[in-house]
């Protein structure tokens, strides 16, 4: 049966800009690229994968619930006021904190070509 999800497809403008971006911004590892292939392997340090496509056309890894736009791929982090800080300071359009009444963590945010992603951060891996 299914285990995790191994790898998420993101569609980009710029192949070249948004390997720049995910590793000098969100602090992926580079692992390798295609021309031919328009696509790019970046890692998370937990060994995700994360293929940036370049798609010749403005599409966005996202999708519309109720006039709100809604994130595909979320992320988790052990410090979400941290994570928001270095967002904030590589000028990345972001959201602010928000709080489910129970002690985890949220937030929103956009690389540059639009695709929104999310942020947990679960009370016990704030408190670890």
């Amino acid at each position: 049966m299914l285990q995790q999800i191994l790898y998420c497809h993101i569609p980009v403008k710029s192949l070249k800009h948004s390997i720049q971006w995910y590793s000098d911004v969100l602090k992926l590892s580079f692992v390798w690229h295609s021309e031919e292939e328009l696509q790019a392997q970046l890692n998370l340090p937990s060994g995700q994968m994360l293929f940036l496509v370049e798609t010749g056309v403005t599409t966005r890894a996202t999708f519309m619930k109720k006039d709100e736009e809604q994130a595909i791929v979320a992320f988790q982090t052990k410090d979400i006021d941290q994570l928001h800080q270095h967002l904030l300071e590589h000028q990345v359009k972001v959201e602010t904190i928000t709080n489910d009444g129970l002690g985890n963590s949220f937030l929103d945010f956009y690389d540059p070509d639009g695709n929104k992603f999310n942020v947990q951060c679960d009370v016990d891996e704030a408190s670890s």
